[in-house]
């Protein structure tokens, strides 16, 4: 596994470990997502590995689903708010 790998799986292990710590506080989640998607999107890769480009796309669609997941269950009264 070459650098650039071993970071987009850092990121999403950074990222599940820290949804989980902020369970029932979507704020925080949604603050989360957003900052990870910036962070992944942000995240260079090189030509030569091309091949990451698609897992770091889907790791973004991930961060997005998950961000809506939380949105809706905020709207649909999950939290209590």
């Amino acid at each position: 596994m070459n650098y650039y790998e071993q970071q987009l799986e850092r990121f999403h292990r950074n990222f599940n470990f820290s949804f989980k710590i902020y369970e029932g506080r979507p704020l925080e989640q949604k603050t989360l997502c957003l900052q990870m998607k910036e962070k992944v999107e942000h995240f260079r890769i090189p030509k030569n590995f091309a091949m990451l480009y698609r897992t770091r796309q889907q790791l973004v669609n991930y961060i997005q689903d998950t961000y809506l997941e939380v949105q809706t269950q905020e709207k649909a009264g999950k939290y209590g708010s």
